[in-house]
């Protein structure tokens, strides 16, 4: 996105700053009647822009699900404190909770009363189908997290709601992404403009981005209903609406141009300066191994001038006599204030259209489509880069590493031995590169590595017996909060009956691998 785009935004963040309260922490929240519209509830844009800025995440739930979970387990990044487990694979529920009722209470309701506030209001359609895209993207983290989740019964008042099958949601959700994509090729009178801080308002960016989704979420059913996933992937690929560009990514911007309160802070740049982690070996060695451009893209070097990773799942005894200074740190690209966070980048839809053409399900060539998927990612953060080096202050701006990626680099890249593009292994140097591609976007790639089994992750230690799967394996969901087991004790029970054991080495519906 360009600076000129990001300026329309900063009005209604500074109003939405001032306007909208804090999250919403405790559970009471679910116990209120969520169906009544109090005074507090009928501002439709300002409820808007807030479900998109926090259920973006920011940078609380953003650590606790996505970073100290999702982006530990795909090995991006390695634990470098001793008070973290889950890098080890060991539970923490105060965490999970934390990321279950911020959706449910907070962000998926606002979303929720958008729709309640605008459905059947033919001058707001526009604003209802915006809003139930964003509820998928919502929905289909959560799902994906945990398995069976409540969602035809989620946001309705009811304190108890029953669990939907993880087949049901997915089903539901492809049908809403297709359905709100075609009405919102007819204008309504109101559109939320500036309070979409995503697309300001753009139809046919939220059908590319409706789209866009919709293939993301058709792929993930290749294994377990290879029929209708397939079905929906041609379907979209017929049409031909999808996110073309980088500049149509769906990204949530940042920086002094859209406010100043702690909402609006890049949730990585909060994380950087805790200094509780290095970058994963797994990437570091996959980029350095491979003469990957986007090495100094996203790995500061150590004091010593050298590009290391620290091992995952170190135990804390491990930890506690390691020289962190021997580790490097991620850099101030992928980390920055004004960096945005991706939510669906055009790399990846490139890398999921040649996987459709692996698969006979798409037209054109897997290895140009792949190729095409690398040089848009080294270009998207490249473009990132630049802007950094163009916009921020002259000290932050100089102390960025000069870089000079250039096409000639990226072909020397794509001529790589192990990058070069071979149809039998096909599938893996899709997902392996799309995982380098999802950088901070832990909870897709979290998804794909259990959808395909790539990329190659490293074992970790046992962790002196702590680790819950042996460390041998990852977790493949996340356990239900602890809550869950008392509050809504028969739906859950229910829904573990049908899923199996609410454990770590239980596998979702579509997970089959």
């Amino acid at each position: 996105m360009s600076t000129t785009k990001f300026i329309t935004y900063s009005s209604i963040f500074i109003l939405f700053i001032l306007v909208v309260g804090s999250c919403t922490s405790d559970f009471d929240e679910i116990n209120r009647s969520q169906t009544g519209l109090t005074g507090d509830r009928f501002e439709e844009d300002l409820l808007l822009t807030r479900s998109l800025v926090y259920g973006a995440l920011r940078y609380t739930e953003y650590q606790r699900a996505q970073q100290l979970y999702t982006q530990h387990y795909m090995q991006y990044y390695a634990v470098s404190v001793s008070y973290f487990p889950t890098d080890r694979y060991v539970t923490r529920n105060d965490w999970l909770t934390a990321y279950w009722r911020e959706a449910y209470a907070d962000f998926g309701m606002q979303c929720q009363q958008v729709i309640e506030l605008t459905e059947g209001n033919v001058l707001k359609s526009n604003k209802t189908s915006i809003a139930k895209i964003w509820k998928v993207f919502i929905m289909h983290r959560i799902t994906d997290f945990w398995g069976d989740v409540p969602y035809f019964e989620a946001f309705t008042g009811d304190i108890t709601p029953a669990y939907t099958p993880q087949e049901e949601i997915y089903q539901d959700m492809l049908s809403v992404l297709k359905e709100e994509a075609v009405k919102l090729a007819t204008p309504s009178t109101e559109n939320f403009e500036a309070a979409d801080v995503i697309y300001n308002g753009d139809r046919g960016l939220w059908i590319k981005f409706a789209n866009s989704l919709r293939l993301r979420l058709a792929m993930r059913l290749s294994n377990v209903n290879p029929t209708l996933a397939q079905q929906h992937v041609s379907e979209v690929l017929a049409e031909d609406n999808l996110i073309t560009n980088n500049t149509e990514s769906a990204v949530l911007p940042y920086g002094k141009d859209f406010g100043n309160a702690i909402e609006n802070v890049q949730p990585m740049s909060v994380l950087r300066n805790f200094n509780e982690y290095r970058m994963s070996n797994t990437l570091v060695d996959f980029l350095k191994d491979n003469n990957d451009p986007r090495l100094e893209l996203f790995v500061e070097p150590t004091e010593g001038g050298e590009y290391e990773g620290l091992q995952n799942g170190l135990n804390p005894e491990q930890i506690n006599v390691s020289d962190l200074a021997n580790f490097s740190r991620d850099s101030n690209i992928i980390s920055n204030q004004a960096t945005p966070t991706g939510l669906m980048i055009y790399p990846e839809v490139l890398f999921l259209k040649a996987e459709a053409a692996l698969r006979g399900w798409g037209t054109g060539s897997a290895q140009q489509f792949y190729e095409d998927g690398i040089k848009a990612s080294i270009d998207y953060w490249n473009t990132i880069y630049t802007t950094l080096k163009n916009t921020l202050p002259a000290e932050e701006a100089d102390a960025l590493p000069n870089l000079a990626i250039t096409d000639i680099t990226i072909s020397d890249y794509i001529a790589e031995p192990a990058v070069a593009y071979n149809s039998a292994t096909g599938l893996d140097q899709i997902i392996t590169q799309k995982w380098v591609a999802l950088l901070n976007q832990g909870f897709e790639a979290y998804a794909e590595y259990r959808r395909t089994g790539f990329p190659k992750l490293n074992p970790i230690p046992n962790t002196n017996g702590e680790s819950e799967t042996g460390g041998t394996s990852l977790p493949i969901r996340v356990k239900y909060p602890a809550e869950e087991q008392t509050l809504n004790r028969i739906e859950y029970n229910i829904a573990i009956g049908r899923q199996g054991p609410d454990l770590p080495t239980t596998s979702v519906w579509w997970d089959i691998q």
